[in-house]
C-alpha cells in the first residue's frame, strides 16, 4: 500500500549497508519512488559512523542492519530502524548452506535472540552453532571460532560473509529478501509521517500561543513555568518566566489550591491589576499541572468600551420614513404635513399621542428629512433606566466619577448624537434634576459629563413623545414648565386610531400582506367591509392592538375554508368581550374604586416627597413595586 505525501514533504531515507545489500535496497527503493527520496551508504559497523554523522540533517531516519542499529542509535540524533530477517530468510539461507554441510555456523546480532534454532535444528535436519554479535570483532572472532571447531559454513550478515570468504569458509548472506528491506522502508515512512504530524502540531501549538492575545503560562505539577508567550511577557515585565512558580509571578497561593484541589479558579483578581484564569491539567493519573491565561482589568474594561460603542453605532440610524407611515385620514395626512415643516425648522419637537400611535416612527421620518439626516439617530426610552443611570447613560462620565466607573470614562449619548438627533422617547419619566440638564443643553447647547469640570458643545436636535396629558403633567408639578414650553415650540399630536377610522383598513392590509401576501389580493376587495367590522372596536392600543388583529386574521384566515365570507373571521378575531353580568360588575367597581385611591394616594406622596426610597418607606412597599405603580398610573 503507498503512502501519500505532498511534495514539499516527501520524506529522505538513508538504507546503509555492504554491496549485496545494497543492490537488494535499490530495488526496493524503485518501488517507492513517489513516496520518498533515497540515500545509499555501502559501509557497516564502525565504519559507518563517519558517514551518519554527514546525512544527520538532511536525511529524515536511517535503515540498518541489528548490528549498526545497536552501535550507533544512542550517538546520533537522527533515528535508526532495522530490517531484520525473517524466520523464511533463515529457512532459505539454510537450504543453501546445506548444500555444502549440515553443520552450520550462525552469525546473528543481539535482535535475533527469539529466533527458534532447536525447532529449525529438528525440521532442517541441521547443526548450529549461534553466535550473537555486535561489533566487527565480535563477528570476526565468532568466525574464526567456528573455523576451528571445524565449520565449513558460515550464514551471516554482508560483513559476515566478508569475513568467511577471507578465512577460507563459505558464507551464506541471510539478508536476500526483498521483503525484509521493503517493511523496512514502509515502517520508516510510517515514523516520518508521524513525525511531519508532530512537527506541524508543534508549530500550530507555537502559533497560538505566540499570538494568543492574553498572557498565557503553562506549568508542571509543582507549579512552575514550563511555556510562556509574549503577551505573559509584557504584562509581568520580564522574559524570563520559565522556571519561576506561578506564586510568585502572582503573587498569591491561587495556584497551590488549583492543583492540590483541581478545581479550575477564574477571573481571580491578582497583583491589583490583573484577571487571571487558573485552569487545572489533568489526565486519568491526576494533575499534571496548569494553564494560566490572563491579562489586565483596563485592558478588559477598554474592550468592553469599544464593542460597546460598537453596538451603539450599529443602532444610530433612522429606519423609517414619511412614506412609511400608512393611513389615507386627513388626520394622518395634516400630521405628515407638519412633520415635514417641522424637520425642515430648526429647535426641538414634541410628539403626543395615545400608546401604539406612532410616535416613534414620526421622529424618525422627521430626522430622515432634515438638515440633521446625514448624523445619528440615536433614541432612548427614558422609562427604561433609574433616574441615576439614565443620568450616566445620557450625559455620560469621566474617569473616577463614582465607583465602578470605567477607568477612562464614558461617552453619552447625548455626545454621540452630536451632528444629529435625540430622540428622547417618555420623556416626563425624567427625574426633576435630568429635567434641569436638560434644559441647560437646548439653551446653552453644551453638557457636563459626571465628574468633569469640562463643558462640552454639542450640536444636536431633540425630538421628545410622551403619551401623557403633558398640561397635566406641568399642572402637577411632575415636569418642568421652562422645560415644556421649551420643547414644544414644535409640537405634533398623533390622534388614536378611533379617530382616523379612515386609517383602519389600509393599515389592516399593510399587516396582513407583511404576514400573508398570497391573501391581499382578495382581501383588498373586501376593504369597505373590513372599515365597517373595524370602527366599532375603540382600539385602547391603538396600531399595536390592529397589528395583532392582522396577525390572528392571518394565522385562521383559510381561502378554501372562508372566501367571500370573511365578517365571521374578523368579527371571532377583534375577540370583543361580553358586557359583564350583574354578580360580576359590583367586583369590576370595586376594583376600579381601589385603583383610583391607590393612585390618589401615590400621587400625594409624589408631590410631598421627592425621593422615592422615602415614599418606598412611607407606604410601606418595595422600591421596584413603587416603580411598577408609578409606570401604572402614568405618574
Amino acid at each position: 500500500m503507498k503512502h501519500t505525501w505532498k511534495k514539499e514533504m516527501k520524506p529522505k531515507l538513508c538504507i546503509v549497508g555492504y554491496k549485496p545489500v545494497i543492490a537488494i535496497a535499490r530495488k526496493v527503493a524503485a518501488e517507492f519512488g513517489d513516496d520518498a527520496d533515497f540515500i545509499f551508504i555501502t559501509s557497516l559497523l564502525e565504519e559507518a559512523e563517519f558517514f551518519l554523522r554527514e546525512i544527520e540533517g538532511v536525511a529524515d531516519i536511517v535503515l540498518a542492519g541489528p548490528s549498526t542499529r545497536r552501535m550507533h542509535s544512542k550517538h546520533l540524533k537522527i533515528p535508526i530502524i532495522s530490517f531484520r530477517p525473517t524466520f523464511p530468510d533463515l529457512i532459505r539461507a539454510t537450504q543453501e548452506a546445506q548444500n555444502f554441510d549440515n553443520r552450520i555456523s550462525l552469525c546473528l546480532s543481539g535482535d535475533d535472540r527469539d529466533f527458534d534454532l532447536s525447532l529449525l535444528s529438528q525440521v532442517m535436519n541441521a547443526s548450529f552453532l549461534p553466535f550473537y554479535c555486535d561489533t566487527s570483532g565480535e563477528y570476526e572472532n565468532a568466525c574464526k571460532i567456528g573455523k576451528e571447531k571445524g565449520y565449513r559454513v558460515v550464514i551471516g550478515g554482508s560483513y559476515t560473509v566478508g569475513i568467511a570468504e577471507k578465512l577460507g569458509m563459505k558464507g551464506i548472506l541471510l539478508y536476500k529478501g526483498m521483503d525484509m528491506i521493503r517493511m523496512a522502508v514502509k515502517n520508516a515512512l510510517e515514523i516520518c509521517k508521524i513525525q511531519h504530524e508532530g512537527i506541524r502540531r508543534i508549530s500550530q501549538l507555537n502559533a497560538v500561543v505566540n499570538h494568543f492575545p492574553e498572557g498565557l503560562l503553562l506549568t508542571d505539577e509543582a507549579g512552575q513555568v514550563i511555556l510562556d508567550n509574549p503577551p505573559a511577557q509584557t504584562r509581568l515585565g520580564t522574559k524570563k518566566l520559565q522556571g519561576q512558580r506561578v506564586t510568585d509571578l502572582f503573587g498569591s497561593k491561587t495556584a497551590e489550591e488549583v492543583l492540590y484541589q483541581g478545581h479550575k479558579i477564574l477571573n481571580a483578581i491578582e497583583r491589583e491589576n490583573l484577571v487571571v484564569n487558573y485552569i487545572p491539567v489533568r489526565s486519568s493519573e491526576g494533575i499534571h499541572g496548569l494553564v494560566c491565561t490572563f491579562t489586565k482589568i483596563d485592558e478588559i474594561q477598554d474592550a468592553e468600551f469599544t464593542v460597546r460603542k460598537k453596538l451603539h453605532d450599529r443602532g444610530f440610524v433612522a429606519k423609517y420614513k414619511l412614506d412609511d407611515i400608512i393611513g389615507e385620514s386627513p388626520a394622518i395626512r395634516l400630521c405628515q404635513e407638519k412633520a415635514s415643516l417641522f424637520a425642515a425648522a430648526q429647535g426641538p419637537i414634541l410628539i403626543t399621542g395615545e400608546s401604539g400611535t406612532g410616535k416613534e416612527l414620526f421622529a424618525h421620518s422627521i430626522h430622515t428629512i432634515s438638515n440633521q439626516c446625514k448624523g445619528p439617530f440615536v433614541a432612548i426610552n427614558c422609562a427604561t433606566l433609574p433616574s441615576e443611570l439614565l443620568e450616566s447613560e445620557l450625559f455620560g462620565y469621566e474617569k473616577g466619577a463614582f465607583t465602578g466607573a470605567h477607568v477612562s470614562g464614558k461617552k453619552g449619548l447625548i455626545e454621540l448624537a452630536h451632528k444629529g438627533t435625540l430622540f428622547l422617547d417618555e420623556i416626563t419619566s425624567l427625574s426633576y434634576s435630568l429635567q434641569a440638564k436638560l434644559l441647560r443643553l437646548l439653551s446653552e447647547h453644551e453638557i457636563l459629563k459626571l465628574g468633569s469640570d469640562r463643558i462640552i458643545p454639542v450640536e444636536i436636535r431633540i425630538i421628545a413623545a410622551t403619551n401623557l396629558d403633558m398640561e397635566s403633567c406641568v399642572a402637577d408639578h411632575r415636569f418642568r414648565e421652562d422645560l415644556y414650553y421649551r420643547l414644544s415650540a414644535f409640537r405634533l399630536h398623533i390622534p388614536p386610531l378611533c379617530e382616523r377610522p379612515e386609517d383602519l383598513a389600509p393599515l389592516f392590509l399593510h399587516f396582513i400582506g407583511r404576514t400573508r401576501k398570497e391573501i391581499i389580493g382578495s382581501l383588498i376587495k373586501k376593504k369597505q367591509l373590513i372599515r365597517r367590522i373595524l370602527e366599532n372596536e375603540p382600539f385602547k392600543g391603538n396600531v399595536r392592538e390592529l397589528e395583532n388583529i392582522a396577525k390572528r386574521f392571518c394565522l385562521l384566515y383559510q381561502p378554501g375554508k372562508h372566501g367571500e365570507k370573511i365578517s365571521a373571521l374578523l368579527e371571532a378575531c377583534l375577540e370583543r368581550k361580553t358586557r359583564p353580568s350583574a354578580a360580576e360588575e359590583p367586583a369590576a367597581h370595586l376594583e376600579t374604586a381601589l385603583g383610583e385611591t391607590e393612585k390618589t394616594l401615590i400621587q400625594e406622596m409624589c408631590r410631598k416627597y421627592k425621593n422615592k426610597n422615602e415614599i418606598s418607606r412611607i407606604l410601606g412597599i418595595d422600591r421596584s413595586t413603587l416603580w411598577r405603580k408609578l409606570k401604572k398610573y402614568g405618574l
